[in-house]
């Protein structure tokens, strides 16, 4: 049981600009939704009362929003909610993104019109053990993961009054990402935008509506080392240039125990959406401290029996599947991806859906969506109450959605990942069971 206590609306403390930024493809191209995430802290008996905790966070927002001020545009002031919850922290386990962690982050009403809704809510959650947790509603479309967390991390070092840690200025002017051109044909054909393989001898409205459920595996660094080797021990060094990465070996692992979890037929087409990070992809690279999505999901498609059948574990099959996508994302792409967008009278069929919906781009069985953290400063959010101990997303929107954690430096890695109720318990087993 979670009580909301108290709602406070949190302004700018100093004039910004009044003016109206453009919004290039990308950000367009987003969800309209918000990225919930939490972050949780141990007992705070030495960091203050209550009420100095929301101050904290009150006044560090507050400086924040000039430096962030599309975040307190036109749209709705930004609103903290503080919160009390009977539970203590253990009791929400492995911080798996259940409807009980969905509560600790603040409710957005997305019947309201577009006009109406804020474009980021914090949520303060004292818990009875003495912990806290400080859940996070971020608009996609005003910025991707790289952006929030940096607006997190600025305002975590306001608040501590961190003076030598060095703050880069988000840059706003969005009109020098390269928007599209709508008279021009594009160049590549672009699968991120079609319609994505469909289960053999299934209806996908029937898909959208089954039951889903959510986990949270936690390899090991020697786990994940172990991963990494298997990826690279059986390529040819005419194949690569460097070897496959960490995020590769996981990816490309979780997409063959999903696949198998899931007893897709042999000749069945399976698609690994793998969102990736464009800011040094485009040509010029966009300034330091750019400020809206520069994310594209790209597409690697594989027969189901390749994936399983190449080698012992198929991981360097389906890692190279991967990096044949990273490296097809090039300045030439992305412009044409543009092209394509903008050429578009309603992008709303091009967004993702969510558990039980039935618009935007289908993507769970026999698909996959997979977003890494891995180079992200999820762990910088120290509000001057030390640092969180665990940080992950507060929800999973559908059927194949799952997160790569990185751990505070020690190697290991969470991985979320939302999927139907029949295929779970499988997938669990099958992604331990090599490693």
């Amino acid at each position: 049981m979670v009580s909301i206590k108290c709602t406070y609306t949190v302004k700018p403390n100093h004039p910004t600009p009044t003016i109206k930024l453009c919004l290039p493809e990308m950000d367009q191209y987003a969800p309209t939704t918000h990225a919930p995430t939490i972050y949780f802290y141990r007992n705070r008996a030495n960091n203050g009362s209550a009420l100095s905790l929301i101050e904290t966070l009150k006044s560090s927002l507050s400086c924040t929003l000039v430096h962030y001020f599309p975040l307190a545009g036109r749209l709705h002031w930004i609103e903290i909610i503080e919160a009390e919850s009977e539970n203590k922290i253990e009791d929400y386990v492995d911080f798996r993104p259940t409807a009980e962690i969905r509560k600790l982050v603040p409710y957005v009403d997305y019947n309201n019109d577009i006009s109406e809704l804020p474009l980021v809510l914090v949520q303060l959650t004292k818990f009875k053990c003495g912990g806290i947790s400080i859940g996070m509603a971020v608009s996609h479309i005003i910025a991707d993961g790289k952006g929030a967390l940096g607006f997190i991390s600025t305002r975590a070092n306001i608040a501590r009054g961190d003076q030598d840690k060095e703050i880069v200025e988000p840059f706003h002017d969005r009109t020098v990402c390269y928007k599209g051109d709508p008279f021009a044909k594009p160049r590549f054909v672009h699968v991120e935008f079609k319609a994505l393989p469909t289960l053999i001898g299934c209806n996908e409205m029937e898909e959208r509506q089954k039951e889903t459920t959510v986990t949270m595996l936690k390899p090991t660094k020697n786990q994940v080392e172990k991963l990494q080797q298997h990826a690279n021990e059986h390529k040819s060094s005419e194949d690569l240039k460097r070897e496959y990465t960490r995020y590769e070996a996981i990816a490309g692992w979780i997409w063959i125990c999903v696949s198998k979890a899931r007893r897709l037929q042999a000749e069945q087409l399976t698609s690994l959406k793998v969102a990736v990070d464009c800011r040094n992809r485009l040509q010029p690279s966009l300034p330091s401290g750019y400020y809206g999505n520069v994310i594209m999901l790209t597409v690697a498609t594989a027969k189901s029996g390749e994936l399983f059948m190449v080698s012992p574990l198929g991981l360097e099959y389906a890692c190279g599947k991967i990096r044949q996508v990273l490296e097809m994302t090039t300045q030439d792409y992305l412009q044409s991806s543009m092209d394509f967008l903008v050429s578009q009278p309603d992008l709303t069929p091009f967004r993702f859906h969510t558990v039980g919906c039935t618009q935007g781009i289908y993507q769970g069985c026999p698909n996959l969506v997979i977003t890494s953290w891995f180079g992200l400063p999820i762990y910088d959010a120290d509000f001057g109450w030390g640092k969180p101990f665990f940080m992950g997303p507060a929800a999973l929107s559908s059927d194949g959605k799952c997160f790569i954690i990185p751990g505070d430096g020690d190697g290991s890695v969470s991985i979320a990942m939302r999927l139907q109720v029949a295929h779970m318990n499988d997938f669990e087993k099958l992604f331990y069971e090599a490693i």
